[in-house]
């Protein structure tokens, strides 16, 4: 009997039901009336505290809460709530996640000189830009300009040591430098060559065959120069012999131009635009871009590509990256905020507004930056140096190391 009892009351106990205690009590006695009294009070008791048990009112379950934070990526933190609940019997858990997004501090900037150019042109524009949008800043770079009035001095800079890079230069005359002992690397491209032309008044004019015996405005230190004598030499057209060269930076062509001094002229943009304004009747001879593609058979051609000191880049690994990734940026902002970018640029280099937005809107004007060292990129650059010596314009192709691999 006493078994018996026993059984049924640690069952009531772990179904943790509501128990009655009278009637439980006096299904107890009657099943037993071996029990005395006392016993009786003892079970009865028994049974009040496992009631009570049951429903909580004995004790509160321990509660222990933690907060775990981590980092799951870059700028983003993951804050894990971990609550624990412990009775005599087991623990719980509960987690709660929650992810927060946070900005990362700019890296330290690091400090760069680079070479500009004191008249409009594409290294005008690339400063202008940065400067009012600080966008060097933005991609951790603190850059510090160093204008020159011709661009024989602007190449020089890396040379004497007056810039750490020059963000724009011409290929070709980069593989000059590079074989004469010019410690540099190229990083990336920066203009196409699609923005170079060769544009004239004259309407007998319409190619550049028809400029033997002519005269031709360009500037002899620009990248321009070599590639038209590249390709000059490649189709047996000697552009030194064959035509009369008339040195001049791009305003003084540009003016040469429209006042019949020279009969074509090779210009970019704000000059073309500038010169078609005066002069509507201005044509287009020739773009840049057409005559070397049609050479090389290659997709595109380079104008510009970009290129920093060996030594800067050792000392800085980081920049090229920031760099590229600034230069980017640029490229994106012309091309989403065209008239933003056309108001910029009217007020730091004194043009009217609407010249520039022409050339945006054209795509005349365009920024172009892609990494050197990539299989889409390299072969391009690289074509051109063999293309120059083939020529006999450059004595030969520079080594592999004078492009940048990261």
């Amino acid at each position: 009997m006493t078994n018996h009892f026993l059984s049924l009351l640690a069952a009531r106990l772990l179904s943790f039901k509501n128990i009655n205690t009278k009637e439980e009590i006096q299904e107890s006695m009657n099943t037993s009336g071996a029990l005395s009294r006392s016993a009786a009070v003892l079970v009865a008791l028994l049974v009040v505290v496992g009631a009570f048990g049951a429903v909580g009112w004995v004790r509160e379950p321990a509660t222990v809460t933690q907060f775990r934070t981590t980092t799951v990526g870059a700028g983003v933190a993951e804050t894990r709530t971990v609550t624990q609940f412990a009775t005599t019997v087991s623990v719980s858990t509960v987690v709660s996640v929650r992810t927060v997004t946070t900005t990362p501090p700019p890296p330290t900037p690091i400090k760069m000189r680079l070479a500009s150019i004191a008249f409009p042109s594409y290294m005008m524009f690339l400063q202008l830009i940065v400067q009012e949008k600080r966008f060097d800043l933005k991609h951790g770079l603190d850059i510090t300009w160093v204008p020159q009035p011709t661009i024989a001095g602007f190449y020089a800079t890396i040379n004497t040591g007056e810039a750490d890079g020059i963000p724009g230069g011409g290929p070709l005359v980069f593989q000059r430098m590079y074989l004469e002992g010019s410690k540099l690397v190229i990083t990336n491209t920066l203009v196409p060559m699609s923005a170079v032309y060769i544009v004239s008044l004259r309407p007998d004019i319409n190619s550049i065959r028809d400029l033997v015996g002519k005269k031709l405005a360009i500037d002899v230190g620009a990248a321009e120069f070599m590639i038209l004598r590249t390709y000059g030499r490649s189709v047996g057209i000697d552009i030194e012999r064959d035509i009369t060269i008339v040195p001049s930076a791009y305003p003084v062509a540009r003016g040469r131009l429209l006042t019949g001094e020279v009969d074509a002229a090779v210009l970019v943009e704000p000059h073309i635009a500038l010169a078609r304004a005066e002069r509507p009747a201005l044509r287009v001879v020739a773009n840049l871009n057409d005559l070397w593609t049609s050479l090389t058979g290659q997709p595109f051609a380079v104008y510009l590509v970009s290129a920093l000191s060996e030594q800067f880049v050792r000392n800085n690994p980081d920049a090229p990256r920031r760099f590229i990734a600034m230069l980017q940026e640029v490229e994106d902002f012309i091309a989403r905020n065209p008239a933003e970018a056309d108001r910029i640029l009217a007020k730091g280099m004194n043009i009217p507004e609407g010249v520039m937005l022409y050339g945006i809107l054209s795509e005349s004007v365009r920024f172009k930056s892609n990494p050197a060292w990539t299989d889409q990129t390299r072969p391009v650059i690289e074509k051109m140096f063999e293309v120059a010596k083939t020529a006999g314009i450059i004595a030969d192709v520079p080594g592999p190391g004078i492009i940048y691999r990261p």
